[in-house]
């Protein structure tokens, strides 16, 4: 099997976009905020040097000779603003190389084959520099488990909590194994005493890192975070992660929950979790998803969020909508007054089983106000995956990331027409479409 970087011509490997004067807030509490025209947006590419590139050593060495660029845009989060006006950020790395393989097919289950060209890879946080017009990354820091040992991107045993019902594969398809500290990173904030808070898609899990990248404290569906959150649909987790200025941790669950299988095309809104990190105490919060805008409810997808107070929220919707286009929103989110729907039932149900108005009405949904449509500014990329403020209070960071832009294109002169994902591994090393044996190649694909 080959795999190749996808080419997207107008997408760098991660790009942090500037959104300057977008709107004024107060620059600790913002506690006021006031829309500024016009809107000023600066595109810069992150640089990646080859010292932090990760090391491939599979059967196409020709196609990544000097392996993969590290794809840092999963979260972003600012470190410090310095006097020569240089801006240093924090970034984040998802669970690392991979892409779509084959179903895997057993006696007991199917599951989702996915492949990890480089399964040792490390899920990184990466320090970068805004200085001259460019960002460039100079540190990267590790993730590793509370006995320094590297913690990897590999999916979790299926049975436990945060399991996603994937299987790991090789490039030749052979099965690679489960890492029970395995985690998906999805977003970074840093806490006042320079810790740094990491939400994760697979628990989905929120994970206290000390400076140097080893684990403090690691929370989890029943095990310090609410036990409805088993729920999120695999790999739609946490999504977006910040430390509001009294230190509390906000969290953000990407799409709405599938309870019971059933709620993933009712729901009206997606939870966001507050938890006070000195009590362990959580509450959950209903965020009101643009559900007309979709063809089905979890078709919208939190992006990152960002806290400007200690209740007011930057926040980032986003999917395809009704028409199959991409939509990127920065809203205003506002948390004061709304409900905690941690232990609330409509009928005896979780609320996102309801979908009449009335009796949705008794619960009150976090209020949201549209601050910037990010395509209609210039914004190509499918995904914004991260956002933070700067502390001048009014110049907002955007980043991108293209999940380390590889692909696999099918060859297969018996079935036209086809993806890797119709096709079905099993143990014996034989691919099925159709139910019937077929011997597909796979090779390099770029796409404009």
């Amino acid at each position: 099997m080959k795999i190749t970087r996808k080419i997207l011509i107008s997408i760098v490997i991660s790009v942090a976009l500037i959104l300057s004067n977008i709107f004024l807030f107060g620059h600790v509490t913002g506690t006021s905020y006031a829309q500024i025209s016009p809107l000023e947006v600066i595109k810069h590419s992150v640089i990646i040097p080859e010292e932090f590139y990760v090391p491939y050593q599979g059967n196409n060495q020709k196609d990544f000779p000097n392996g993969f660029k590290l794809a840092v845009g999963s979260g972003i989060t600012v470190k410090s603003v310095n006097s020569d006006g240089s801006i240093e950020f924090y970034f984040i790395t998802d669970r690392g190389p991979n892409t779509d393989g084959p179903k895997y097919k057993d006696s007991s289950n199917e599951r989702g084959g996915i492949i990890f060209p480089v399964p040792t890879f490390q899920p990184q946080i990466a320090l970068g520099i805004l200085k001259n017009g460019k960002v460039e990354i100079v540190e990267t820091i590790g993730l590793k488990n509370k006995e320094g040992e590297p913690i990897t991107g590999l999916p979790i045993t299926p049975g436990l909590i945060g399991a996603t019902n994937e299987i790991a594969l090789t490039e030749n398809l052979q099965i690679i194994g489960y890492s029970n500290d395995g985690l998906d990173p999805e977003g970074i904030a840093l806490d006042h005493e320079g810790n740094f808070w990491v939400c994760d898609e697979y628990g989905p899990f929120v994970a206290k890192f000390d400076k140097k990248g080893k684990l403090l404290k690691k929370y989890a569906t029943g095990n310090g975070l609410p036990e409805v959150l088993k729920y999120r649909i695999p790999n739609r987790g946490f999504e977006g992660i910040t430390v509001a200025p009294n230190g509390k941790i906000y969290i953000a669950v990407q799409s709405v929950l599938n309870i019971e299988e059933k709620t993933a095309v009712t729901a009206q809104f997606t939870r966001i979790v507050e938890l006070d990190p000195l009590t362990g105490k959580t509450r959950m919060y209903a965020y009101p998803i643009d559900r007309e805008n979709y063809n089905s409810p979890k078709d919208a997808k939190i992006g990152d969020i960002f806290a400007i107070s200690n209740d007011k929220l930057l926040l980032i919707e986003q999917g395809k909508d009704k028409e199959k286009k991409m939509r990127n929103i920065i809203y205003l989110v506002e948390l004061q007054g709304a409900t905690d729907i941690s232990n609330l039932k409509i009928d005896g149900k979780e609320p996102e089983f309801i979908t009449d108005k009335n009796k949705l009405s008794t619960i009150k949904f976090a209020s949201k106000t549209m601050i910037i449509d990010l395509r209609a500014n210039g914004w190509k990329a499918k995904k914004a995956e991260g956002i933070a403020m700067l502390p001048d209070g009014k110049t907002i960071a955007v980043a991108s990331d293209n999940d380390f832009g590889i692909t696999i294109d099918v060859q297969d002169s018996e079935n036209q027409d086809t993806e890797v994902l119709d096709y079905t591994l099993y143990p014996d090393g034989s691919l099925k479409y159709n139910n019937k044996v077929a011997k597909p190649v796979f090779s390099n694909r770029s796409q404009p």
